[in-house]
């Protein structure tokens, strides 16, 4: 499963507007990460910061499994816990292991629970009716085209590396190979995306045209 695809459904997440669904992920969002970075234990144990964390953490996972999401869609979040680990390794040489160790845990859950906040909204959310509920005005058509992007960039990215796989024969591997071939799909990755971005572009002159 591609991370931020749409998937098909009727669970009540699936009913419900888009707008409010939007609507939720930005605030739970601000909320998650109010406060902004905290970079000693003492810091991160702090009791409101805590139950806070707690309940936006449970209150995603609920929404999680009751918009129908099964355990493979946790698969593409996984990048959140290698970006987590680098989190803790860096902050290593600058803090004390316990401060760095607690700050880059606090920051991989909050991490987490955007990620996974955003994956419901994304799989329970046509791109058409992300579009039908910010409106049909030029600013709106553009705020809805931006974020309709997002799926697209990470599906994109999925095409090019199934395809950068099919054609590696599984005998030909070695390091030098291997990173002329992450080289190739990095390039024809964002070659993609410009073409996408160009065709996004002129839709959206076209539309502002035409009104």
């Amino acid at each position: 499963m591609t991370l931020f695809a749409y998937r098909r459904g009727n669970t009540p997440l699936h009913r419900f507007p888009a707008t409010l669904k939007i609507l939720f992920l930005i605030i739970l969002c601000i909320v998650t990460f109010a406060g902004g970075m905290y970079d000693t234990l003492e810091s991160v144990l702090k009791p409101s910061l805590l139950i806070r964390t707690v309940l936006c953490l449970a209150m995603t996972l609920a929404l999680f499994f009751a918009s129908g999401c099964s355990r493979t869609s946790f698969k593409p979040v996984r990048f959140v816990l290698i970006i987590g680990a680098l989190m803790i390794l860096f902050r290593v040489f600058n803090q004390p292991l316990k401060d760095a160790f607690a700050a880059g845990l606090l920051y991989t859950v909050r991490f987490l629970i955007t990620a996974v906040a955003a994956q419901i909204v994304f799989e329970t959310t046509s791109p058409l009716e992300i579009k039908e509920s910010l409106g049909k005005s030029a600013p709106a058509l553009a705020v809805a085209l931006a974020i309709n992007f997002i799926p697209q960039v990470f599906a994109t990215w999925e095409r090019v590396h199934t395809a950068a796989l099919a054609r590696t024969p599984k005998n030909k591997k070695g390091l030098l190979r291997s990173i002329h071939i992450v080289y190739c799909e990095i390039q024809a990755f964002f070659s993609c995306l410009l073409y996408q971005a160009e065709i996004k572009r002129k839709a959206l002159l076209n539309r502002s045209s035409s009104n």
